[in-house]
């Protein structure tokens, strides 16, 4: 066998190195910001959603956000309050019902199709204004 054709020995990947490469080959999924700046939504432009932002900061800019303008974290807000407000009557009526509303209560929830109909009928007060007094 000739010196050209010796193969040189391989040896196996070190640990460090593998996990450095894990991550290096997958980059990480940009955050997604709830409400832009009013600077870089008059530009549409992508907004970091830091304060200051960063375009502003670059482009010597005044920062600021319009926390009224953010209607995703608006609605979400607005429906965990109702929820919030349903289940202290929910809790008042178990604790103060008489033992017939509170078998009306548990009646209703127990014979709708799915747990999310039997809150979607709690919360929107079926059972607790009307059929049980609550007001």
């Amino acid at each position: 066998m000739s010196k050209n054709n010796v193969l040189r020995e391989l040896l196996p990947r070190r640990k460090e190195s593998s996990m450095q490469c894990l991550k290096t080959e997958s980059p990480t999924k940009p955050r997604r910001v709830s409400l832009a700046c009013t600077e870089c939504q008059k530009r549409k432009s992508k907004c970091s959603g830091t304060t200051p932002c960063t375009k502003c900061t670059i482009e010597a800019r005044q920062c600021f956000y319009n926390p009224a303008g953010d209607r995703r974290r608006k609605a979400h807000t607005a429906d965990l309050l109702n929820f919030r407000a349903a289940l202290y009557r929910i809790a008042a009526k178990l604790r103060s019902g008489t033992p017939e509303e509170i078998s009306r209560l548990i009646w209703g929830i127990q014979n709708l199709p799915t747990d999310q109909d039997a809150v979607n009928h709690l919360v929107d007060g079926c059972l607790l204004h009307d059929d049980l007094g609550i007001h």
